[in-house]
């Protein structure tokens, strides 16, 4: 019973998700969320207590989701010994990986979290900050390794992530570069510059 009431809101959040993609977080109603399930609105309640909680949770598994991939994808590399190019890679790809897993929701991100309650949005930012810290801490562990130059590390953070969210706007899945070819390209850019050597 327990586990039908754990897929029932897993199957909530995937209906909300698509649903606010599509028309947006305002324009959606519980009404066409539970209807896209095949439940009633009533039994919507029993799992979320209004549509201001669904768009909660799916903002919070989403930032989760990235600041856990992150933090074991830098854990996976800081110790592996690989060239410094293939380690920024891994970790760039495992970024991405995550980020444009469901496009629905960096739409949602960009636009509907504004919806949310000042201390719940707190919440979702507080989540991007611990993300934003530990590739600063990675990238900080590289200059006192001397394997980077020192640059300023907040500067160098904000231009990697900001980089890598753009691609939202960009990226082709279906054009001819691959989310790894695109890694590569970001790793070599921002270790190499584009001088030539």
């Amino acid at each position: 019973m327990k586990e039908d009431r754990k897929d029932t809101a897993a199957e909530i959040l995937k209906a909300a998700r698509q649903l606010f993609y599509e028309k947006s977080y305002e324009a959606a109603s519980t009404r066409e969320i539970s209807a896209r399930v095949g439940i009633s609105k009533a039994a919507l309640y029993h799992h979320f207590r209004n549509k201001e909680e669904i768009l909660f949770r799916i903002c919070l598994e989403a930032a989760d989701e990235l600041v856990g991939n992150m933090r074991r994808a830098i854990a996976r590399n800081m110790a592996s010994g690989k060239p410094l190019k293939e380690q920024l890679t891994d970790i760039v790809i495992e970024y991405l990986r995550t980020y444009l897993k469901n496009e629905n929701f960096n739409k949602i991100l960009f636009h509907d979290m504004e919806y949310l309650p000042v201390d719940k949005k707190r919440i979702i930012l507080d989540r991007e900050k611990e993300n934003v810290h530990q590739l600063r801490a990675f990238l900080i562990s590289l200059m006192d390794q001397g394997l980077i130059r020192r640059i300023n590390p907040t500067v160098m953070t904000f231009s990697l992530i900001s980089s890598l969210h753009w691609l939202y706007f960009w990226y082709n899945p279906e054009g001819p570069l691959s989310l790894e070819d695109v890694a590569q390209e970001i790793a070599d850019l921002f270790l190499h510059g584009m001088l030539a050597p």
